[in-house]
């Protein structure tokens, strides 16, 4: 009969245990897995619309989102208890964002971009209208543009303001000067509100 000294050899109690312990380390594995997939295909084409509102370089927010979100995979088993885990994809994504501008501009001094070329006056397609919109945004503080995004992607203003790290009242005046801005630009735009009327005080431009 062969001995078997130490720790090496397990009892068959003690197989069963850690067979049983490798078992359910796998389901819960391809639990998070399938609940992490989810979470990606529900969130990230909102996290990538409230990127783009500051950042105009897609292929930056690319980048940014597809770290932040294996970053996210890391930590799910954290995440996933939280009330909206999509908040802490937007600050990874945004903290990536910031180092890389920051990176680039000690590199080399960075030409400024060009302002959005004049739009089309129809804007009936619905795609046509968010490229619209999204340079109106461009051309407003990154911080009045995110906090006016999240708004309309159905954040409350105390979601933004965590997220953010802003207070309530500083998300209530952005969005309020977010609004006021992309008013005056669809008006510059020659873009009317529903009553036909242009706002008191807006450009109309050679009589």
């Amino acid at each position: 009969m062969i001995e078997f000294e130490g720790t090496a050899a397990l009892t068959p109690e003690q197989a069963d245990c850690e067979a049983t312990r490798e078992a359910e380390a796998t389901r819960v594995k391809a639990a998070h897995d399938q609940e992490f997939a989810a979470f990606t295909e529900a969130s990230y084409h909102q996290v990538e619309r409230i990127l783009r509102s500051a950042c105009r370089d897609r292929e930056v927010v690319e980048d940014a989102l597809n770290e932040a979100y294996l970053h996210g995979r890391v930590q799910w088993s954290k995440l996933r208890v939280h009330d909206r885990p999509i908040g802490w994809i937007i600050v990874t994504a945004r903290h990536k964002i910031r180092k890389d501008h920051q990176r680039h501009l000690r590199e080399a001094a960075m030409a400024p971009e060009d302002l959005p070329t004049a739009p089309h006056s129809n804007i009936a397609d619905v795609w046509e209208a968010q490229e619209l919109l999204r340079g109106w945004l461009h051309r407003l503080p990154a911080r009045h543009a995110e906090v006016f995004q999240m708004a309309q992607e159905g954040f409350s203003n105390q979601e933004i303001a965590r997220i953010l790290g802003l207070t309530e009242n500083s998300v209530r005046s952005y969005k309020v000067a977010a609004r006021r801005g992309l008013r005056e630009l669809a008006e510059e735009a020659g873009y009317v509100a529903p009553d036909g009327h242009r706002r008191q005080g807006a450009r109309r431009g050679p009589r």
